[in-house]
């Protein structure tokens, strides 16, 4: 209980939250649509759904100016590829959710533009931003690998011997203990693998029904909750 509190006293948190029940509801109500359950009951949890969708969008105002904030603190990272890598996503985070901004006031009759043009504007933003904290995900995974490759098997090793010299149970235990020490890395990884489906999906360039993206939403919501109740599990810098 006391968790859950923490998490419902930060705008983050409750916004965190919202994404989860909001990205659940979408993989229940389609799961309901293909059974040919009650349709009273799907439209009550399609309606779940928008109200938390527009909820998120209230919670997320002005927030494109704290992150437009926060790229300045990223230039001055000392590794190059992290600088880089984390400057555009948090300029691109930005812009999308200006651009989401722009399309909740359209849409709430405070605005007169294109509201399906500039969601799809947020959606090439929220796009760019996932690609490069997954090219810095890479970046990470990689690095890792560098420093334990001594007690990984190499591509040399497989020339010299029997694969069966291979003990493979070591491997994966020594893997399973690799992911334990930098869980961060691996929520992190989780979390921009399930996102970046949902804008794909969204500007046509990937075709996932609701069910998927419904339970991709939902993953990468856990995931990223678990930072929020957990700090020690956030890749930093972020």
């Amino acid at each position: 209980m006391d968790v859950l509190l923490n998490v419902n006293n930060q705008s983050n948190g409750r916004d965190k939250l919202a994404r989860l029940v909001q990205y659940a509801s979408r993989l229940v109500w389609h799961q309901l649509e293909k059974k040919h359950a009650n349709k009273y009951s799907i439209e009550r949890i399609k309606g779940l759904e928008n109200n938390l969708s527009s909820f998120r969008k209230v919670l997320r105002l002005g927030r494109c100016i704290d992150i437009s904030y926060a790229a300045l603190n990223t230039i001055h990272i000392q590794d190059p590829f992290l600088r880089i890598s984390l400057t555009v996503s948090k300029i691109a985070h930005a812009l999308f959710l200006y651009a989401d901004h722009i399309v909740w006031l359209t849409r709430s009759g405070f605005l007169k533009t294109d509201s399906e043009q500039w969601n799809r504007t947020a959606n090439k933003f929220w796009l760019l931003s996932i690609t490069a904290n997954l090219a810095r995900d890479v970046y990470e995974i990689l690095q890792v690998l560098q420093l334990n490759q001594t007690t990984l098997l190499k591509p040399s090793e497989l020339l010299r011997g029997p694969v069966k010299s291979f003990d493979v149970n070591a491997c994966i235990k020594h893997l399973y203990a690799i992911i334990y020490c930098h869980k961060d890395i691996f929520i992190d990884t989780i979390k921009n693998s399930c996102d970046i489906f949902i804008p794909l999906t969204a500007l046509g360039l990937t075709k996932l029904n609701p069910s998927a993206i419904g339970a991709l939403g939902t993953v990468s919501s856990l995931a990223a909750l678990i930072t929020i109740v957990k700090p020690i599990t956030k890749l930093v810098p972020a």
